[in-house]
């Protein structure tokens, strides 16, 4: 956590912020100064469950709070073109994901945040869940050694008809949840030369475009990278699946992700590592919800005080993960693969990360 938290207002009142954001900051003393939301009756509900000291009428109401808090925007990518060029000059935001509804809206919304010169990341908060911090340590002390392989399975029943917003969205299932494992590989694995992505409907959700994928990504060696998502699994948590395997030439971890399984209770986050002598369960501190919210807030503040060097998910790392989201998005709509349309990197495991 920053040594010295600073005040956040947080723009949206949906069941994301009530269900993590808020109790992340609760929990880990982030102090939350004011809220907005379209919905006044729901922003004033949250604002007395977790004794926010403001309601804020408008968003330009608390844009113009000085000095400027740090700026929680969980809007859906539809509502940020509107949202983003009123945020005041020099602030700081983190803004959910996906940041714009495809790449050139990212782009877009990144040169309107640079304008206006505020310190902004997105909100890829998977990288901060306790399994897969231990993965990414792992991976960069080298201890899986050259990576091979990264397959993601997801079988699952995911409450898409809880979320109204998706209604009317070209994609559902790439922006708004593999996002999450696409950004996650492309920060540990680099981009690749090109991705073959299918995005399909199920009959239980007429109204949204889509529930579930499967996504090839293709590099320029030896890596195979699958992943394969259903998230209308109709028959019980029985054989429900939500699993992250990586390997490497020296080692292999399993990451359970539990939050995804007997939705909405949930289960724990599990990771299992072999260095090549046996397998061994890594005990874990804390869970993707709260903690994992606070966290990526947390990466924010730190770095606007020099605390930490790197903003993980900032602009330039979040429009890399925008690229590939968009290659994916295009391919399904074409039925064919797409090449990315920015050089890719090698893994950053070969080479030293961006600062």
């Amino acid at each position: 956590m920053p040594s010295a938290p600073l005040p956040i207002a947080v723009i949206g009142a949906g069941a994301i912020v009530r269900d993590a954001h808020l109790p992340a900051y609760r929990k880990w003393r982030l102090p939350v100064a004011g809220i907005f939301d379209l919905a006044a009756a729901r922003a004033r509900e949250l604002a007395d469950a977790f004794a926010i000291p403001a309601v804020y009428a408008t968003l330009e109401e608390a844009c113009a709070v000085t000095p400027p808090p740090v700026f929680d925007i969980a809007l859906p990518p539809q509502a940020l073109a509107e949202a983003l060029p009123k945020l005041p000059e020099g602030a700081a935001a983190l803004i959910q994901k996906p940041l714009g509804l495809d790449h050139a809206e990212a782009l877009a919304l990144a040169a309107v945040l640079e304008e206006r010169r505020i310190t902004a990341a997105v909100n890829f908060q998977m990288r901060f869940t306790p399994a897969m911090v231990a993965v990414s340590e792992a991976l960069a002390a080298g201890l899986l050694g050259e990576l091979l392989d990264i397959d993601v399975r997801v079988q699952c029943n995911t409450p898409w008809q809880d979320w109204s917003f998706m209604t009317g969205l070209a994609h559902i299932e790439l922006p708004l949840h593999s996002i999450h494992y696409l950004d996650w590989i492309r920060a540990e694995a680099g981009l690749p030369r090109a991705v073959f992505a299918r995005s399909l409907r199920h009959p239980d959700h007429p109204n949204r475009a889509d529930a579930k994928s499967s996504i090839l990504l293709d590099y320029d060696r030896d890596l195979r990278c699958c992943l394969s998502l259903n998230h209308v699994h109709r028959w019980g948590p029985e054989h429900e699946v939500a699993e992250l395997r990586v390997e490497g030439t020296a080692g292999a971890a399993v990451v359970e992700m539990g939050y995804l399984l007997d939705q909405p209770a949930g289960r724990p986050e599990r990771l299992h590592m072999t260095f090549g002598a046996g397998w061994q369960e890594v005990p874990l501190a804390g869970a993707r919800v709260p903690d994992s919210f606070a966290a990526v807030m947390a990466n924010l503040q730190r770095f606007l005080a020099g605390e930490d060097e790197r903003l993980l998910t900032g602009l330039t790392d979040s429009l890399a993960t925008m690229a590939l989201l968009d290659a994916c998005m295009r391919s399904s709509d074409r039925r064919e693969s797409v090449a990315l349309d920015i050089p890719h990197a090698q893994s950053p495991h070969s080479q030293p990360k961006e600062s």
